[in-house]
């Protein structure tokens, strides 16, 4: 529109027409020309009006364009995660109880504020485990003829800062027995099976009805309590031994420990569960629903005899001047006493051990929380982040620094859903309750939600430690999760100054352990350690497990040491784990960011090669290390070195075709294949029937059974536990060729659905 012209003429033509009235020749050529030339410059102001509409001046600035990736980094907000950390940690949060209700309630609401399209609570009644309040559970030392207590341990941990006092918690271990158990007690190291081989098989030693000593580490507690229970012993004592959470050099100095230093004090306890399996004991295999039946009490699949932590300062008066031959080098701790194995007490066959628990059983409601945004494109496909929210006392590391930053990435996809950035994929977020007591809500939610978790999920994205240590990112993870977690940490700003990147940190971090590292380091231990578990194990679902962690070659220790103690709290967290908080922000945004790229990627960025790479070094390491007793017992392994090389040429074919592909985002059909293709490749490798000694861990390569020994590095368990029991003795030939067949026929399964006709022929 020339509106500029327009404008002019209905200014000037009453003007015109006057001059014209007055009849001059002179006027009517001087009032022509001046017509054209108002004409002329009409269209001209008309033309340059008209293009203005169209391009900007040059002082108006270009429309916002939304760059999620920087808005995520931007908008992890350290005073935020502070904030949360503070007020979810402030209270005890033990599941099944009012404050751990509390905080449900709390980030619920939050979240509901938060923009997402749904928030809810899925809420169970689960079977859990708690102390007595009022008969608190104790270890003493008692003279069996005249039954003279004379020790009793701490059944609290003392307040060693303002914070502290007044708020002890009984300490226990839930799901041990109620019992009382009087006998002589033996020192069993950290109470692996190759600690108790050594004592039955290289001492002799018989262990029924001896009470056992074990420290924490190498293995979980449900192990040591079910390793206890199959050499007959008839109560165990846990303890936290100076050599795993207290290192300095004057270690039973209170100078080194908390709450001047991150390390355990010599009253310190740690917390744990003995369930020996993951989910509610009541409904094995199935979700604890109104209308579901509980098993029978007598069949409930717990430990049989009771169990009880105590401090290393108490631990030290149980273990001094034991009777007995002096342990293995490699068992000694850092107490100051020659670690001696017993049983019973040097020059003092009176005295004996007597442990007392008086824990109970209850029913209690339990409550996840549960958010979701629902995907623009493929909403049947979700990305799933989780956290849990219940600790055993105040848990400010684990899991209340997770459980923030879960909550940060809630704000931040409501900030983005905002501006009208919504997902390609649904992206949920959970907030487990139970977790403690063996991944109790994660698991009850899966089992009710099991064929859609299975059929839709693309990831499950676990952090519960956000930060255990400042030194680099620890990733357990499916490989086919490994490439995208580089190319995001590639994005992430190093919460360092001597790099730029996470990934360069990380990087440089994991060639300190190995010089020929040419990536950062991934784990691909995904069997147990956090509620990933059940999504792993049950729906093969891709998983990875996220945290920043020490330096394990300067603290060569399992976890950090305040872990499940009273003293895992704001104050510690913030003057020892993460001062400031850069690394909870980094972890943060890596987390985040991640699952955003997985939530939007057209193609999923999963690497099918990196998994058959694994799977083959695996096999080869089974067949270098079994070979010639296999070849002596007519055992067949071709078909599964067959099978591997078949899912490795697979794999590498059906790479080479999606590189083949152009305009995949026009072939909406295809593109969709391609994605159900990737997803079902973790699937594969489920096998219906579980472990032979763990039934509900079915992923045939990425399990542990709980007969397994201590090296936690051994993949395809089904082979290499029944090997271990092979060679001690147990004739296992037809169960140890059944696995064999078992991971062969998961392998040419991959192979197969990954070779679908349209893909590799």
């Amino acid at each position: 529109m020339m509106r500029g012209f327009d404008s002019i003429e209905s200014m000037n033509g009453d003007e015109l027409l006057v001059k014209r009235k007055k009849g001059s020749k002179k006027f009517v050529i001087g009032a022509a020309v001046i017509g054209v030339m108002f004409f002329l410059v009409g269209m001209l102001i008309g033309f340059f009006g008209h293009e203005s509409e169209h391009a900007p001046s040059p002082a108006t600035t270009k429309p916002e364009v939304l760059d999620p990736t920087q808005l995520i980094i931007q908008n992890v907000d350290v005073n935020f995660l502070q904030t949360l950390l503070k007020n979810f940690s402030s209270k005890a949060r033990m599941a099944g109880t009012e404050s751990g209700s509390e905080l449900a309630n709390m980030i619920r609401d939050m979240w509901a504020s938060s923009g997402l399209d749904n928030v809810h609570l899925s809420t169970y009644k689960v079977l859990l485990s708690f102390p007595n309040q009022s008969d608190p559970n104790k270890v003493e030392l008692v003279n069996k003829t005249t039954g003279k207590i004379v020790f009793t341990s701490n059944s609290f941990e003392p307040g060693l800062t303002t914070e502290d006092q007044n708020k002890s918690f009984i300490s226990y271990n839930a799901f041990s027995p109620a019992g009382t158990v009087l006998g002589s007690i033996v020192y069993v190291n950290y109470g692996t099976v190759e600690d108790f081989q050594y004592l039955t098989q290289n001492l002799s030693m018989d262990l029924s009805k001896k009470i056992v000593i074990a420290r924490y580490g190498i293995i979980s507690a449900s192990k040591k309590v079910y390793n206890a229970e199959q050499y007959n012993a008839s109560a165990i004592v846990l303890y936290s031994d100076p050599a795993d959470v207290n290192r300095d050099s004057e270690r039973q100095s209170s100078e080194s420990a908390y709450p001047n230093s991150w390390w355990l004090p010599k009253g310190g306890i740690q917390r744990d569960t003995v369930n020996y399996d993951y989910g509610d004991p009541d409904t094995p295999g199935y979700p604890s629903t109104n209308y579901n039946l509980p098993i029978d009490p007598s069949k409930r699949a717990l430990t049989k005899i009771p169990c009880q932590p105590v401090s290393y300062s108490d631990a030290l008066i149980l273990l001094s001047n034991l009777s007995g031959s002096v342990s293995p080098e490699h068992w000694h701790g850092a107490l100051p006493i020659e670690y001696r194995i017993g049983p019973g007490y040097e020059n003092n066959s009176e005295i004996e051990v007597k442990v007392t628990v008086n824990n109970y059983l209850d029913k209690r409601v339990i409550k996840n929380v549960i958010g979701m945004i629902k995907g623009s494109e493929e909403p049947d496909r979700y990305i799933i982040l989780g956290s849990h929210h219940d600790a055993w006392v105040y848990g400010t590391v684990d899991p209340q620094s997770g459980n923030a930053a879960l909550s940060q990435a809630v704000e931040i996809f409501g900030h983005l859903l905002a501006k009208g950035f919504r997902p390609r994929r649904t992206v949920m977020f959970c907030s487990w309750d139970a977790s403690e007591f063996g991944f109790i809500g994660s698991t009850e939610w899966v089992e009710e939600n099991l064929q859609l978790i299975s059929e839709r999920s693309v990831a499950y994205l676990n952090v519960h430690s956000l930060v255990e240590g400042n030194f680099s990112l620890k990733a357990v993870s499916s490989p086919l999760l490994q490439d995208a977690m580089y190319t995001v940490a590639h994005q992430v700003p190093s919460p360092t100054k001597n790099v730029s990147t996470l990934y360069d940190l990380w990087l440089a971090q994991s060639k300190l352990y190995s010089s020929n590292e040419k990536e950062p380091s991934v784990s691909y231990s995904l069997w147990s350690g956090s509620d990933h578990e059940v999504f792993y194990q049950r729906a093969g679902v891709s998983c990875a497990d996220l945290s920043f962690n020490f330096d394990f070659r300067k603290y060569p220790i399992t976890t950090y040491p305040l872990h499940h103690s009273a003293y895992d709290n704001y104050f510690s967290y913030e003057h020892f784990n993460d001062p400031g908080l850069k690394y909870s922000k980094a972890v943060t945004q890596f987390w985040v960011l991640l699952a955003n790229y997985l939530a939007n990627a057209p193609l999923l960025p999963f690497k099918v090669t990196r998994f058959s790479a694994a799977l083959e070094n695996f096999i080869t390491d089974l067949v270098h290390n079994y070979k010639e007793i296999w070849g002596q017992n007519n055992v067949q392994y071709d078909q599964l070195i067959s099978a591997a090389k078949n899912f490795t040429e697979a794999t590498i074919c059906f790479e080479k075709t999606l590189l083949s592909e152009k305009e995949l985002n026009k072939k909406p059909l295809k593109l969709r294949m391609y994605n159900d293709q990737i997803m079902q490749t973790e699937r594969a490798f489920l096998i219906q029937q579980g472990l032979p000694s763990k039934p509900f861990s079915k992923n045939i390569v990425f399990t542990q059974s709980n007969s397994e020994p201590s090296n936690e590095k051994s993949f395809f368990p089904g082979i290499s536990t029944t090997m271990y029991n092979i060679k001690n003795g147990k004739s296992q030939w037809n169960q140890l060729k059944h696995q064999i067949y078992l991971a062969t026929l998961c392998l040419q399964s991959a192979a197969t659905q990954l070779s679908l006709p349209g893909t590799c022929n």
